[in-house]
């Protein structure tokens, strides 16, 4: 078996320039390509941390699992660790970038435990409210970020991030398909349930596609884990467990020369033909097409909305779940 985490796919240890030895950095893209060069940003690779970057001016082309976005001022993209990435920006691309490891922030509520996770959206588009209050966030940690004192400034950092991120976390709220609000999810035993359900599917998704051996190794019952599903992403327990399936098989038909069926037999499939059917089903074409299909920043762009009045865009073009949007801006 092939795991993805072995794929000759660079992998990009955190080990900032400045500040060594912190859990964060908050710099800017144009001291990234004082360090990195344009060629290494445009072949594929994947990072050990956190990435946030507030694209401020120009414009470039992001790949993430081979799904292409187009960023201007004003796109927010979350690169999470182990996401296979390429970037192409533009010689006038220029913006905020905040790097973290896993281990810097505080400890994660289930709030925040459900944004670092590969099924939910990566990218977004922000009005000027969104942009004025994320501006100002960043604006305090650069300030803290410049001070040679830090005993007390990386515990500042860590909390300064917690509400940076707490505002991401506001930006991608979600609704059910039907527009009608999620019950909240906070700390709450649907999101702590769910967090649960997504550190175990990570683990056996290869094996198993069955919600009850997901609710039976959590101890608790389907329903239970169909409602904190809908409440936390407004979509079923199986739709989760297909998207973090198709996923793999995207990177896998991707980054490797395995034949269809061996990529089929390694999530789980006995049969090619369902395999094939299951990806048609998620991905809107055969794995033959797909693979054909890749290359070099691969695959449309994400269907992202913006401008005056539209909503902000929630949904998950990488897997397949729709998160929408749940308010329009003013």
């Amino acid at each position: 078996m092939v795991d993805f985490d072995s794929l000759p796919i660079p992998v990009v240890p955190y080990s900032p320039v400045c500040r060594p030895g912190s859990g964060i950095a908050v710099t800017s893209f144009q001291e990234l390509l004082r360090w990195v060069p344009r060629e290494f940003l445009a072949s594929p690779h994947r990072l050990e941390f956190h990435q946030l970057l507030l694209v401020t001016q120009g414009t470039g082309t992001f790949s993430l699992d081979s799904t292409r976005f187009e960023c201007r001022p004003g796109s927010l993209l979350w690169i999470r660790p182990n996401q296979v990435v390429q970037a192409i920006p533009q010689h006038d691309l220029a913006g905020e970038l905040i790097m973290f490891t896993e281990a810097f922030p505080p400890r994660m509520t289930a709030r925040l435990g459900l944004l670092d996770d590969v099924l939910r959206p990566s990218h977004w588009r922000l009005g000027e409210p969104e942009l004025a209050e994320l501006g100002r966030i960043l604006s305090l940690m650069q300030e803290e970020f410049r001070r040679p004192e830090r005993a007390l400034g990386e515990e500042v950092l860590k909390h300064l991030l917690a509400v940076l991120l707490l505002n991401v976390y506001q930006i991608c709220r979600t609704t059910h398909e039907d527009g009608t609000p999620l019950a909240p999810v906070g700390d709450s035993a649907w999101g702590e349930l769910f967090v649960r359900f997504r550190k175990e599917l990570e683990g056996s998704y290869r094996t198993t596609r069955q919600v009850e051996d997901y609710a039976a190794a959590l101890n608790c019952t389907t329903r239970a884990l169909s409602r904190a599903c809908h409440a936390v992403a407004g979509t079923s327990t199986k739709n989760v467990i297909d998207a973090r399936v198709a996923l793999e098989a995207r990177r896998l038909l991707t980054h490797t020369d395995l034949p269809i069926g061996a990529v089929a037999r390694q999530l789980g499939f006995t049969e090619v033909t369902n395999f094939t059917k299951f990806f048609i089903r998620r991905v809107k074409m055969t794995p033959g097409a797909f693979r054909r299909s890749t290359g070099t920043l691969i695959g449309p762009p994400a269907n992202i909305t913006d401008g005056p009045g539209e909503s902000l865009p929630t949904s998950c073009e990488v897997t397949g779940i729709q998160f929408a949007a749940e308010s329009r801006r003013p």
